[in-house]
């Protein structure tokens, strides 16, 4: 039985059907049987399941996974393409960040769950190296990606309220929607 590419699908059989033409009968021991209609007796591209529907077809390859990239735009699967996307706003953001940390005068970080920290706090190095590692390595995960946002220096005039950081202190006042005490455990908010 030949296998399609690098799938697990095995042809069983081929059956043709006068009206609408000639169709392979297919298994998979991890996905069951699936029927897909044979476009060109020299079709050798790979078959591969589409999402959930469980319907067969001849796909265009992703260019750096070799998956599925039918259903998306270009020669990337959506996995490729968001990490590439990823790449492609984290560097300068990174740099930014690396920027403000040269020179932090004037300079805050507001987390997304609001905590205000002064740029190179320690409490954001263990994001900065993560980021950095997966940068650095620029190797695509092709499909299950954690994709951490660096941290992005503003101006302590852009900053709307928020908890001021328990490690680093930062000597900001924050305007009305947040206490302004400090945040992470060393007191109640108020």
């Amino acid at each position: 039985m030949p296998v399609r590419s690098a799938q697990d699908w095995h042809v069983l059989g081929v059956v043709d059907v006068p009206g609408p033409g000639r169709y392979e009968i297919l298994y998979s021991n991890a996905q069951g049987a699936a029927v897909r209609p044979i476009e060109t007796e020299t079709d050798d591209l790979v078959t591969v399941k589409v999402g959930s529907t469980g319907i067969l077809h001849t796909c265009n390859l992703c260019s750096c996974c070799q998956t599925c990239a039918c259903a998306d735009t270009g020669d990337l699967c959506w996995p490729c393409d968001r990490f590439r996307r990823w790449v492609h706003t984290t560097g300068p953001q990174l740099d930014t960040y690396l920027a403000a940390c040269a020179a932090p005068e004037g300079w805050f970080v507001e987390t997304g769950s609001r905590i205000v920290h002064v740029v190179g706090c320690s409490t954001l190095n263990r994001t900065v190296s993560e980021v950095t590692r997966i940068l650095d390595d620029n190797a695509c995960p092709h499909g299950q990606f954690y994709d951490p946002a660096p941290p992005v220096p503003v101006r302590a005039d852009t900053i709307r309220g928020g908890r001021r950081c328990r490690i680093c202190c930062p000597d900001i006042t924050l305007t009305p929607g947040g206490s302004g005490r400090f945040a992470a455990g060393g007191g109640r908010e108020g």
